[in-house]
């Protein structure tokens, strides 16, 4: 038996290997790490298929208005029955129950204070992370020209780059842009929400401990070893906008990077694990992103050497 399910997927793996090696491939398209403008309010596109002024409306940009309404009919439908959950309500009710249980075991005493973005924040990044693996998000869109000397030209058509007959001519300096694109393989969407955990973080450090908060990062009067620690503390509060936004954003952007070599190489069944793969780490990622907040928030309240006065306390 062993035998047969080796040979049969030995069988497999050599027929993904001599179709997708012997297929002729559109030309590989371009990878762009800043989202494609779609839209220039009040404005023109630049020769180089940016906004030379006015307002961009980028396809990340579109596509977190895409998430934001999920996310707001996840909400309706998830707690619209409140007597007697049943159906989608039950899965709902998992997924925030196990995240606010996981939350409690952290932080008992602060946990009403945290719980609400911190699990905005991780049904957000989930949702985003999962769109971004929808099949169409990122290869459905329009071509764009880009010449030295002349204006972009209007969209000429709608192509699937992979599959469809349409290709955007690149020897014409033609450029697929993507209607929609993954919310969190945008850097600003993960900067700002990187931003938004920081700030939280110290507000609420302020709020529980007052100016008693700031000894940690200015402690002048345990001597100078205790000052340099306190610099250090007070540059990595700084590292963690950096951390958070560039772990969230280089996770889910080389994501799509892989899909797209993958899917270009070996186009049957050899992408399936690696698609399976991004799924793992669309959800961790949610996942770390959350449990970093909600552990840096539960850090930011403890008074300063409060462990170590509480084990004194107690052996006593």
């Amino acid at each position: 038996m062993r035998v047969r399910t080796g040979a049969l997927l030995a069988l497999v793996i050599g027929a993904a290997l001599f179709f997708g090696l012997n297929m002729k491939f559109p030309t590989f398209p371009p990878v762009s790490v800043k989202a494609e403008a779609l839209v220039c309010l009040g404005g023109e596109f630049s020769n180089a298929g940016s906004c030379a002024s006015g307002t961009p409306i980028t396809n990340s940009l579109l596509a977190t208005i895409v998430v934001d309404v999920l996310l707001m009919l996840v909400v309706v439908f998830g707690v619209r029955n409140q007597m007697v959950p049943r159906g989608f309500q039950n899965f709902v009710e998992l997924v925030v129950g196990s995240l606010h249980d996981f939350a409690v075991g952290v932080d008992k005493k602060n946990v009403a204070k945290f719980f609400p973005f911190v699990g905005t924040a991780f049904l957000l990044i989930l949702l985003s992370n999962f769109v971004g693996l929808v099949p169409g998000v990122g290869s459905i869109g329009f071509c764009q020209v880009h010449h030295a000397e002349n204006a972009v030209e209007k969209p000429r058509n709608v192509t699937f780059f992979d599959n469809l007959p349409l290709q955007c001519d690149h020897e014409a300096h033609e450029e697929l842009v993507p209607v929609l694109r993954a919310p969190t393989a945008d850097l600003n969407l993960t900067l700002a929400l990187g931003l938004m955990s920081v700030i939280l973080i110290e507000y609420f450090g302020l709020k529980a401990l007052g100016l008693e908060y700031l000894v940690r990062f200015f402690n002048f009067r345990e001597g100078p070893m205790f000052t340099v620690i306190g610099f250090i503390e007070l540059l990595s509060e700084f590292i963690r906008i950096i951390s958070f936004a560039f772990r969230l954003f280089g996770n889910i952007f080389a994501g799509e990077v892989v899909l797209i070599v993958m899917g270009y190489l070996f186009p049957y069944m050899l992408p399936l694990p690696f698609y399976a793969f991004e799924v793992f780490v669309a959800l961790m990622q949610a996942v770390i992103f959350a449990v970093l907040t909600l552990v840096f928030m539960s850090m930011a309240t403890q008074a300063h050497g409060g462990g170590h006065d509480e084990h004194e306390a107690a052996a006593h």
